[in-house]
């Protein structure tokens, strides 16, 4: 039995939005970033109750998991965790609204939100494998909007319930690729209006054949005494209720019934998986790429599968949970003013805030010519138009378009930015900018990275707050650019309440 097959994990977070410790630093005014990972401790660290003597005994050997997590899974940007963002023991989960890096750091770092539990799975040989998984998410006060690395992958999250799906491939980072060595794990937090006095972490049942990507799931809780409302904060649940439901959606399926989607769907209550086929006659997209998940709730726990550039793909999770009614899917065309503008490096996001789906598309101007056969190319400022939807039962009403916005409109300078001394301070109009992310709190902000030259994986990258409707800068925060790619999302936003 080989500890090193658990040492060298690599976690991802799921929906929250992502061993591995997670340090959350504020947004004032706005959101707080959280740094955060999740703290896989080496098993040989821990003496726990919960695993006996004998089995402990395995994983007491010396062994070189340190070398291992350096040259076999782990970058070395994710063994180096920041000092700041340790949550204090009587508040460890921070109130409002926090942005959640997807990638953890590999440390062990521990306070009152830490969970753990006996990891089993089968190594590559077929022999049977446990050891001890610790989750830490840390937050405290810092500076405006710093993000964090993770070592799991938060696959989906339902935070104001408190709970996170999270994933770990063990072995080597080649792992990560293959859903056969990963294994599943839900944490949920304790205190506030979850009803848990202790945060706990369980080991699911594998999914398998069935794939959970983390764009394509989604993490709904619900009270069997009674059913979630529409605008409800809490869920409309019972303090001592938590039951959840995990449903993936994927499809159509190559060599599949066409004119059909899968859904995998696990409930706590029976600890199974079980796998469904809904026809999807209302979807006009038979390519339909799901890239973010959002939970509208309701008394039905309707979700949404976006494909952030088309439209919405609908449909109510808990619908069968106490009867018999076949699920079906409904879907709702994005809006779009930007799509004919001939704009370069198109992004969007989605969220569910106060009562409305808000929607925000963003595009870059790019000056003529100055596009590179290696990708690199010449910002001249940017564009974005944000609308929103009130949710109703049926989901049917108007988008409505808020405002517009173009970086030429913001009137204030950048604060001055950490560059290399041989490097000019940029301005907004150069930077290159990407993964817009709406506040979850406050429906005027919105974040966008940023960085020198998007290709970038060596600098700083920043993190800009951005208040669209006042027109000025809320914030930047520096960011780690060593695990980006290019301006793709590496966190997600989180509302904690």
């Amino acid at each position: 039995m080989d500890p090193n097959h658990l040492a060298g994990a690599r976690w991802d977070l799921g929906g929250s939005e992502h061993g591995l410790t997670g340090c959350c630093l504020p947004v004032r005014p706005g959101p707080e970033i959280t740094r955060r990972s999740i703290d896989f401790a080496e098993v040989k660290m821990q003496s726990r109750s919960d695993v006996d003597d004998a089995e402990m005994e395995d994983f007491t050997e010396d062994d070189e998991s340190e070398e291992y997590l350096q040259h076999g899974a782990t970058m070395p940007a994710s063994l180096r965790p920041h000092a700041h963002g340790q949550a204090p023991e009587e508040d460890p989960w921070p109130r409002g609204f926090v942005l959640l890096d997807f990638t953890a750091y590999t440390a062990d770092r521990r306070n009152a939100t830490t969970a753990s539990c006996v990891c089993a799975t089968i190594d590559r040989d077929g022999d049977g494998v446990k050891g001890v998984i610790q989750v830490t998410f840390c937050a405290a006060a810092a500076a405006p909007p710093l993000v964090s690395y993770f070592c799991p992958e938060i696959v989906a999250a339902d935070a104001e319930a408190g709970l996170f799906l999270l994933r770990v491939a063990l072995g080597a980072v080649t792992n990560s690729l293959n859903t056969d060595y990963s294994e599943y794990f839900v944490y949920h937090a304790g205190g506030g209006a979850t009803g848990r006095e202790f945060p706990s972490l369980t080991q699911l049942p594998h999914p398998r054949p069935s794939l959970l990507l983390q764009d394509h799931v989604a993490i709904v809780r619900y009270c069997r005494n009674r059913r979630r409302r529409t605008g409800d904060d809490h869920h409309g649940c019972c303090s001592d209720c938590n039951d959840y439901t995990i449903a993936s959606l994927y499809g159509p399926v190559a060599g599949g019934p066409p004119g059909t989607y899968y859904f995998s769907l696990f409930r706590s209550d029976t600890m199974a998986w079980t796998r469904e086929i809904v026809p999807d006659k209302d979807v006009p997209n038979s390519r339909h790429l799901t890239s973010k998940t959002i939970a509208i709730g309701g008394e039905r726990g309707t979700v949404g599968w976006v494909h952030l550039l088309q439209g919405i793909i609908l449909c109510d999770v808990l619908a069968a949970t106490d009867d018999t009614t076949q699920r079906t899917l409904r879907y709702v065309p994005l809006p779009s003013l930007l799509r004919e503008k001939n704009l370069s490096c198109p992004a969007a996001d989605i969220a569910v805030v106060n009562g409305f789906i808000s929607y925000i598309e963003l595009g870059v101007r790019v000056v003529p010519g100055s596009w590179s056969r290696y990708s690199a190319y010449t910002a001249d400022g940017w564009v974005t138009a944000k609308w929103t939807m009130k949710i109703t039962d049926s989901l049917s009403e108007p988008w409505r378009l808020d405002c517009q916005l173009d970086s030429s409109e913001i009137s204030d300078a950048l604060p001055k930015l950490q560059v290399d001394a041989d490097t000019p301070q940029p301005i907004l109009q150069t930077l290159h900018i990407g993964h817009p992310t709406l506040s979850l709190e406050d429906n005027r902000v919105v974040y966008f990275l940023a960085k020198i030259d998007h290709r970038d994986t060596e600098h700083t990258a920043w993190v800009i707050a951005v208040d669209t409707v006042k027109k000025t800068i809320q914030g930047v925060a520096g960011f780690g650019a060593e695990r980006t790619l290019g301006l793709a999302p590496v966190y997600i936003a989180n509302l904690n309440v």
